[in-house]
């Protein structure tokens, strides 16, 4: 990579950084004037043909959403701190491989950083987020935002290559820098919106939760962070700073990508993503724990590997006198296969060409009375086509083998990104909150238990749609094939969900993989975890609406539960198939409602929290889980080959650093953790003290069996959960 298409690419990724910023300094004072309208109408150009929010223009914000969904303030100092994380992160990072052959830094003038002043403000920059998390009032958040504010200034002041004695950063002294230009400018702008008319719903003041001084001391935090960005930018460009043409020629180590983590922690599968009993670990309890499904006998790819595995390879891969024709018998193997991938075009944006493949995996169980009984790799086909043609790479192939798994790995984020995680938890439940906030009273008892379980859905939908997906952001940048075909893919996967809605309650999508025997499959953290909330969360909406309907008869006779019905599956509304309990969506029974309610808030909580969380603990880390692949797929397995050469450059690792870091590191509201005035009813209460116990005894269970797993599996113990989907 040239130092001027290296500089490039540096200065897009802070100027994304320095746009969210600004967007939720919008946000913020958007909040402040409290001004908008209430309506939600029904968007399908978003991501067509799928049913999104619209909503009037909130000032000049650029959003177009309801009031009510602008997020709240703590949520916003949550992702705040992250980005200063973020910044804070490459900033050592530079200063920590200063002189290696990553990157070679010349710093003409001024004092040398002190690493070890550094990273003690780093850590508590990073001990501030239970500070917001704890957070009960105004003031507190206030206290938090000047803190935030201090610390990024000072760490500013000791990155900052010229004499920092020299540098002010009183206002009144100080030149604007741009990003302040863009904060006056909106400041501007909303205070000529007093003049403008708004739809303002009946009562609605300024927000309390946004006081001046609130206000001021989150403009302080956001521009102190800001001058990290601008360092960093200065570092891009400056002549002051010089980089090593050859250092970016190399190819780099794992040593290298590890250097990407100084304040963000290097995740622990850094160094076991290359076992194979760790790789097939992932198809249960990693970040897309989704794809499994049992091979049945006269499976194609199981009968031409028969064919041609060597006598005793099968064996040899297992570890044990196992065959794999017992092992199908037994129901012990099982395939991910990733064809709904198929015919993706390969992308090319920024800069370089990327390869983008529908692999086939197989994996299986040794049998009863091994020693250990974890899921192992048996084969895996990059490009397998309609016939099962393609090579087959195996365990006994060596250096095509790990080319191989780093192949189904990226397919398998690709998958999560686009299927799992944006387009059957995101996109699915959007239609839910449309349905809910037009149709149902805010005093209907169904949307008081549901309203939780929607905060911040719509707006983090919105943002995804504008900026992450969108051409020439993140997901074009990182993703494999092209950020057309990537819509195309997650409107395949919602519409997987939404138009067969009966069928995707957790359970059954279990049994329609066969994953459900753990005679078979004894390891699979996904599955048995998420039963348990699964179960816990089925029996607090059982006895809620239990409470609240005593009878069918009730059901049916509720004209506004069955407006909202008819609303989900209407084609002007939220354009759902398969629901209901006939050909016209209709609620008829208490235990169907109890079921469709139960599959809502689970997708919205543990289903999204199991397929977004993995971003930070496990996906940061390229060189595990590339996004894309930049060379072909081998086609001889016998072939000499460095597995390294599919890998992300050190730039494009350092980019997937900071986006799944901020997607995977925010964590607001917790499971079970209603408002105190949410419920009002005496046995409403007890039953849900009763869930909030039944959350705690599963933790301690989850916790308990994490300490005998291969890798501990967090993403669904009660205290990771959001109540929502709203990062």
């Amino acid at each position: 990579m040239s130092v001027s298409l290296m500089q490039a690419y540096t200065v897009m990724n802070s100027a994304t950084v320095k746009k969210t910023l600004l967007n939720l300094y919008k946000l913020v004072v958007t909040i402040r004037k409290g001004l908008g309208s209430e309506a939600y109408q029904y968007n399908y150009n978003y991501i067509p043909p799928l049913a999104m929010t619209e909503g009037p223009p909130l000032l000049d914000s650029g959003l177009h959403l309801p009031l009510e969904e602008l997020p709240n303030p703590k949520w916003i100092f949550l992702v705040l701190h992250k980005l200063a994380v973020i910044t804070v992160n490459k900033a050592i990072g530079k200063l920590v491989t200063e002189g290696s052959e990553l990157v070679s830094f010349s710093v003409t003038e001024g004092p040398e950083a002190d690493i070890d002043l550094l990273n003690e403000k780093a850590q508590a920059l990073e001990e501030l987020e239970q500070q917001i998390q704890s957070a009960d009032s105004e003031q507190d958040l206030e206290q938090v935002a000047l803190q935030l504010a201090a610390l990024t200034r000072e760490i500013s002041d000791e990155l900052d290559p010229v004499d920092s004695s020299s540098v002010s950063f009183d206002i009144s002294s100080a030149p604007e820098s741009e990003l302040e230009a863009q904060i006056r400018e909106i400041d501007e702008q909303v205070a000529s919106s007093e003049e403008v008319s708004f739809s303002v719903p009946s009562g609605t003041e300024e927000s309390e939760g946004i006081s001046d001084s609130l206000l001021a001391a989150f403009r302080e935090a956001i521009t102190s962070s800001g001058k990290l960005i601008e360092l960093d930018e200065q570092q891009a460009t400056s002549g002051e700073v010089s980089f090593s043409v050859d250092s970016f020629a190399a190819a780099p180590s794992l040593e290298d990508y590890n250097k990407l983590f100084t304040r963000i922690s290097l995740p622990k599968i850094s160094a076991r993503f290359q076992e194979d009993q760790v790789f097939a670990y992932m198809q249960v309890a990693g970040p897309n724990a989704v794809m499994l499904e049992q091979v049945a006998e006269g499976d194609p790819f199981v009968v031409r590997l028969t064919q041609e595995l060597p006598e005793g390879g099968y064996a040899k891969i297992i570890g044990t006198g196992d065959s794999l024709a017992a092992a199908v018998k037994e129901g012990r193997v099982y395939k991910a296969d990733y064809s709904l991938l198929e015919g993706m075009e390969n992308g090319t944006f920024p800069d370089q060409q990327k390869y983008t493949y529908a692999p086939l995996g197989l994996f299986a169980v040794p049998p009863q009375g091994c020693s250990s009984r974890n899921l192992l790799p048996v084969a895996i086909q990059c490009q397998p086509g309609a016939d099962c043609t393609g090579p087959v790479f195996t365990p006994l192939k060596g250096e095509s083998w790990m080319v191989a798994k780093t192949i189904l790995q990226m397919a398998n984020v690709n998958y999560l990104e686009l299927v799992s995680h944006l387009g059957q938890t995101h996109l699915v439940i959007e239609p839910f909150v449309l349905a809910t906030k037009r149709i149902l009273p805010r005093t209907h008892r169904l949307r008081l238990l549901l309203d939780p379980h929607f905060e911040g859905t719509v707006l983090i939908n919105y943002g995804a749609h504008k900026t992450l997906i969108a051409p020439g952001w993140d997901v074009d940048k990182l993703l494999a094939s092209t950020i057309e075909n990537d819509g195309l893919i997650a409107v395949k996967g919602a519409q997987s969900h939404l138009h067969n809605f009966n069928e995707v309650s957790f359970p059954k999508l279990l049994a329609s993989r066969g994953v459900t025997n753990s005679a078979q499959l004894p390891e699979y953290p996904y599955r048995d975890d998420g039963l348990l909330i699964w179960n816990a969360l089925h029996e607090w909406v059982s006895d809620y609406l239990r409470l609240c309907y005593t009878s069918d008869a009730q059901i049916v006779a509720d004209a506004d539960l069955q407006s909202w019905a008819k609303e989900l599956v209407s084609d002007a509304g939220g354009r759902l198939k398969n629901f209901g309990e006939d050909s016209s969506g209709a609620i008829k029974t208490l235990d169907y409602l109890i079921d469709t309610v139960c599959s809502v808030i689970f997708i919205a909580s543990a289903q999204h929290a199991a397929m977004n969380f993995p971003q930070n603990e496990l996906m940061t880390y390229a060189p595990a889980f590339p996004l894309a692949v930049y060379s072909p797929a081998p086609t001889n397995p016998d072939e000499s080959m460095d597995w390294m050469e599919w890998l992300p450059s050190l730039e494009k690792a350092e980019n997937q650093v900071k986006v799944c870091y901020l997607l995977g590191a925010v964590y607001y509201t917790q499971l079970g953790g209603y408002g105190k005035k949410q419920f009002t009813d005496s046995k409403v209460k007890a039953a849900l003290g009763k869930f909030q116990n039944r959350l705690k005894d599963i933790e301690k269970e989850i916790t308990k069996k994490n300490s005998s797993r291969i890798m501990p599996y967090k993403f669904l113990l009660p205290s990771q959960i959001p109540q929502s989907i709203n990062i």
